[in-house]
């Protein structure tokens, strides 16, 4: 939030060559020219593969230049935490260097089963790139192996580590042995170890550091027709440093009620507290759907990170009636961004073609990988829509709380959010349609009122379409808008929070085909504006602005269209006056979407409610029509 008056140019591209089936090229370059600073990144890999299991890559990279800070949010933008940052100058440079290798066993020794992975990273200090600002030097290496020995044992291994100078390092060891003991019984065994050392010069007060040594034993009976059951121990061995103990007892299974239908369960307790699962697994239906999904991620995240992030998501929906369904869903993050589990339940209802419902419950606790901070969230959304002779009414509602533990004293912090959101479309007659929007959201802190944030949007439009002289378009808008950015949105520069705005919008634009190549057109906006920079005790001043703007659109060829506007906005209450010129170019696909790429040669946007002049530049635009 905040990057105001920088302007940047990005040029980059890539490419990969495949040289037969067995080895594959690739490169890739970018530059970033900004007011600021400038930096580059150029990178190239090499992949060969002798089968879709054995392969090798090779991975290189260099950044040159200065970087910025890397700020995330976890809780939708209220609250933002520093990630690593870089502070270089242009003269210096940094490496990047990856190598990742799998090998089928059966593809070096005949016949032997198995399959082995390896990757080893190294990353020096004051890398940049896109979500990668590297401070320290960083090496991650690790592997994993699969070998069946016999018919009746198989063994399964797998380490990694991560090593940051002056910073928290990470270790993992697990071993894991399965024996088939009959055609029904099977027993199983397993050692993990892993250990975490925080070297930064601050450590937080919430890292949990030390090593610990859990053993787990299971048992498992396989019926061979209907149901499936199992019990395990688990037990920590050995703890150092403020590691708490992992012992867990437990049993579960399964049971095949039909061909189509399975329920399965657990429940366990120990150290960390009880826990319990049931599921169901349906097959095919015309009822009932199943989705389990995994994804795998290692170069950006959510929250605007480079991370290894893995992310489980499973659950189903059931169609009781033609009216009525639910669903439940678990969703399990983990890796190098906030861990944990989120658990998700809800219903739909459609009684009749006019009215629909809806309603959700969301809980969930995530830690964060680097501070072991946790965050608790709980949420009850409500939703209902209404569709009848031309009238569309949708409405929703969700109530949040989210508690964030501060990894500087160990102090926990409570936000209460709410948020609606409203919609309304209603066609008064074959030419004018009645347009409206409401979204609201207030959030409160335990923190004080400092650390709140505040936003409403509401807007009411009529669109006018005569069907008698469809060459016309227009639409005439008024918009208020109230914006009480959290605390913690700053600028580039680390300055302020941002203003607190209250704008009343008026609008109109109108749109005239002259033939069946050209269309002129044109747009007038007044705001009556009120800011503050102030937050506990806010002093508005007038801000008030006209904009003008004036087009013309050429469909040229087929399928092409080319646009230019004139664009002026005054600003009496500043005293000044901007004013400068936009081109586009558009193809359509299809009669319902037409992409296009332009540039924008004022620093000003056409949305009054958007108060930076940032917005000089390249643009992407997609347009999509019913």
């Amino acid at each position: 939030s905040g990057f105001d008056d920088i302007n940047t140019l990005a040029v980059g591209g890539r490419a990969h060559y495949w040289f037969g089936d067995t080895v594959k090229v690739g490169v890739t370059s970018n530059r970033n020219e900004e007011d600021i600073d400038e930096s580059s990144l150029n990178a190239a890999d090499i992949t060969v593969r002798k089968s879709t299991d054995t392969w090798v890559k090779l991975e290189g990279s260099q950044s040159e230049g200065a970087s910025t800070d890397t700020l995330y949010s976890s809780d939708g933008g209220y609250n933002f935490e520093q990630g690593a940052t870089t502070v270089i100058s242009n003269d210096d440079s940094a490496g990047a260097y990856r190598a990742d290798a799998s090998v089928a066993l059966g593809d070096v020794v005949d016949n032997l089963p198995g399959k082995v992975t390896m990757y080893r990273q190294e990353v020096e200090g004051g890398y940049s790139a896109p979500g990668l600002n590297t401070l320290n030097d960083t090496s991650q290496y690790g592997g994993t192996l699969t070998l069946p020995v016999g018919e009746r044992i198989s063994l399964r291994a797998k380490t990694d580590k991560k090593v940051q100078s002056q910073g928290l390092e990470t270790m993992a060891h697990e071993g894991d042995v399965d024996y088939r003991l009959t055609d029904n019984w099977t027993l199983s065994a397993g050692a993990r170890l892993d250990k975490r050392v925080d070297r930064s010069p601050v450590v937080p007060v919430t890292q949990e550091q030390g090593s610990r040594a859990d053993m787990r034993v299971q048992a498992g009976y396989d019926s061979k027709s209907t149901w499936t059951a199992y019990g395990f121990a688990q037990g920590t061995v050995k703890t150092s440093g403020n590691r708490d103990d992992n012992g867990r007892i437990g049993s579960g299974g399964s049971y095949r009620v039909s061909d189509r239908f399975k329920v399965r369960g657990e429940v366990s307790g120990g150290d960390l507290g009880s826990a319990a699962s049931l599921g169901a697994d349906y097959l095919y239906s015309d009822r009932t759907s199943i989705y389990t999904n995994y994804a795998l991620e290692n170069e950006r995240s959510d929250n605007g990170l480079r991370a290894r992030k893995g992310n489980l998501t499973s659950g189903f929906r059931t169609h009781y009636s033609d009216s009525a369904s639910v669903y439940m869903e678990e969703q399990y993050t983990h890796g190098d961004v906030p861990t944990g589990l989120t658990h998700s339940a809800g219903v739909d209802l459609a009684p009749n073609d006019r009215w629909n419902y809806g309603a959700n419950v969301d809980y969930g606790k995530l830690k964060n990988p680097q501070t072991s901070a946790e965050i608790e969230r709980s949420a009850l959304g409500l939703r209902v829509g209404y569709s009848y002779d031309g009238l569309t009414i949708a409405s929703a509602v969700e109530y949040r709380v989210d508690k964030t533990e501060n990894p500087l004293d160990a102090t926990t912090s409570e936000r209460t959010t709410w948020l609606t959101k409203n919609n309304l479309k209603y066609q008064l007659n074959p030419d004018w349609r009645l347009l409206g929007k409401y979204n609201h959201s207030e959030s409160k802190s335990s923190l004080g009122e400092f650390y709140d944030g505040n936003y409403t949007e509401a807007v009411i439009g009529y669109a006018y379409r005569p069907v008698n002289h469809d060459r016309l378009n227009a639409l005439f808008k008024y918009t208020y808008f109230y914006n009480l950015p959290s605390a913690d949105q700053v600028t580039i520069n680390n300055t302020a929070a941002e203003y607190i705005q209250k704008s009343h919008i008026l609008s109109t634009d109108m749109t005239y085909d002259l033939t069946s190549r050209w269309s002129i057109g044109g747009k007038y906006a007044y705001r009556q504006g009120e800011l503050s920079q102030q937050r506990v005790d806010p002093q508005f001043y007038q801000s008030r602005a006209h904009l003008y703007i004036v087009r013309a659109n050429w469909h040229f060829v087929h399928r092409w269209d080319a646009l230019i506007e004139g664009r002026m906005l005054d600003l009496p209450d500043a005293e000044d006056n901007r004013s400068g010129a936009l081109l586009a170019l558009y193809r359509h696909f299809g009669q319902n979407i037409k992409a296009g790429i332009g540039y924008n040669f004022t620093t000003f946007s056409d949305d009054l409610t958007d108060l930076d002049y940032d917005n000089e530049g390249y643009f992407i635009n997609v347009i999509g029509k019913i």
